[in-house]
């Protein structure tokens, strides 16, 4: 059976490294999707707890590029008011650029509030249905 021709969720999962200090800013390669397809969910794994902070906060946005286009955001979380667990799943807020095209591809964008806060490696989990099957 040819990946086209699957029925279901698919997933890509991804290891990212940290980018270093809280202050880091960031761009992170993630997936370039092989076939027309819809995000369902994104999901993340956290190798180290991580603290919240109001003022001094982390924000990754998973970035759907799309050439000749703005891009658009797929998924996203801030770490402003919610803690996240050392090595447990939690899923990102779904934005409106979950409809994929062949050949686009997403990044893993950090963005900080204040001084920033320092985030782990983390294990991203795209998952996906094939468009028109």
């Amino acid at each position: 059976m040819q990946l086209k021709e699957m029925r279901g969720t698919l997933y890509h999962q991804v290891a990212l490294e940290s980018t270093g200090n809280a202050a880091s800013t960031g761009n992170l390669p993630v997936w370039k999707a092989p076939l027309d397809c819809v995000v369902t969910a994104v999901t993340i794994v956290p190798s180290a707890a991580i603290t919240a902070d109001g003022t001094n906060f982390a924000t990754y946005t998973l970035t759907r590029h799309t050439a000749g286009a703005a891009a658009a955001t797929t998924a996203s979380r801030a770490w402003s008011t919610t803690n996240s667990v050392a090595l447990t799943e939690e899923s990102m807020t779904l934005g409106a650029g979950v409809s994929i095209t062949a050949g686009d591809t997403l990044t893993m964008i950090k963005t900080v509030g204040g001084t920033g806060l320092l985030i782990p490696n983390l294990l991203v989990i795209v998952n996906y249905q094939l468009a028109g099957v």
